[in-house]
């Protein structure tokens, strides 16, 4: 018998990151404790604000729901509820084998470099929070920037600092209305840009990513592997970010795999986890560490986190290397979205 456990936690980021689309500051995240002969295995999934391209907290709780008592789950919620239950399952068999996730998955090394994320803001504190970031380690930097705000402020940190700075869109601007503000953008000396339309205008995204001199990059876009494929034979994207909640831990990995068969660049891409799920993305960059990823311990941006995972140590990310995939989060605060028992595992181990 297996006794699985839905928390839902409330994340509260220290600083608030405003983007194209929205503004973050309260972010949901969902754990998944599995219980099984007096061990337990945990796994995170963060969960949208607003429905869109990914699911919400109800979404998933309910995707999760239809999993555990056998009933038929289809679609994007279904797909990332079965990588989290994979995961809680996955860790338990760590935890009793006494190995970490990253030793299952073969990383020798013991840290990993990491990326960092500055918000739609004044310039000032743009440059501010962008040499934070670079002081702590981070390697390169996204900036968010919007059809009418942010310019300044990604001009301000790439006058600022000495690494590669990405222009993050989240998808918000139309090719042809905002086409002057894409010409301002691609004039820059740019790691690249990411998102710049619409996930639904992959091929005007191709169309750009052959007309400029500036590499593309995909977020929104790669929400499965059939979306990467797409994006490889139209030419639409030079960098993928995989996101490991859209494609469960060897979904990730698969991902990379594919995007490198592409031609494309990737690297791992962080939803504001808490430490649980940062420990997994860690892990899953250490494996290909030619991009670093978003994988800062959650001490970098949120006010608490609940699982504790070590911050950067001399500019570069710990891993976890005890038993399981990450520290195991407290409890204390959490709602408890569902209880099952399942007399067979509607998943594996390992």
């Amino acid at each position: 018998m297996t006794t699985f456990t839905l928390y839902q936690a409330t994340l509260e980021l220290s600083m608030a990151v405003v983007a194209a689309d929205r503004a973050h500051q309260l972010r949901p995240s969902l754990f998944l404790r599995a219980s099984d002969e007096g061990l337990e295995g945990w796994s995170e999934v963060p969960a949208a604000v607003d429905p869109g391209v990914d699911p919400t907290a109800d979404e998933l709780v309910e995707a999760i729901a239809r999993l555990l008592d056998g009933g038929p789950a289809q679609g994007t919620a279904a797909r990332i509820a079965r990588g989290l239950l994979d995961a809680a399952l996955l860790d338990l068999g760590l935890r009793y084998e006494h190995q970490s996730l990253s030793a299952a998955l073969g990383v020798t090394a013991s840290d990993v470099g990491f990326a960092g994320v500055v918000g739609i803001q004044e310039p000032g504190l743009a440059r501010d929070r962008a040499q934070q970031l670079v002081a702590l380690g981070a390697s390169r930097l996204r900036v968010k920037v919007s059809p009418d705000a942010g310019f300044s402020a990604l001009s301000s940190v790439l006058d600022a600092v000495d690494v590669p700075v990405v222009a993050d869109a989240n998808g918000s601007f139309q090719p042809t209305e905002h086409q002057r503000g894409i010409e301002e953008l691609c004039s820059l000396p740019l790691a690249w840009l990411e998102q710049p339309f619409a996930p639904d205008r992959l091929e005007d995204t191709a169309l750009l990513a052959r007309s400029t001199t500036v590499q593309i990059g995909l977020d929104e876009s790669a929400t499965s592997l059939s979306a990467i494929q797409e994006a490889g034979r139209l030419g639409a994207a030079h960098v993928i970010c995989v996101k490991p909640m859209r494609f469960g831990i060897h979904g990730a990995l698969e991902a990379r795999r594919e995007a490198g068969r592409l031609g494309m660049r990737s690297y791992v891409g962080g939803y504001f986890e808490a430490g649980l799920g940062r420990a997994v993305l860690a892990a899953l960059a250490a494996l290909d560490t030619d991009l670093d990823g978003d994988v800062a311990a959650p001490c970098t941006y949120l006010v608490a986190d609940p699982c504790a995972l070590a911050g950067p140590i001399a500019g570069r990310q710990p891993l976890h290397v005890t038993p399981g995939c990450g520290p195991v989060p407290d409890t204390a605060g959490m709602v408890v979205r569902l209880e099952r028992v399942a007399s067979e595992q509607p998943g594996r181990r390992s």
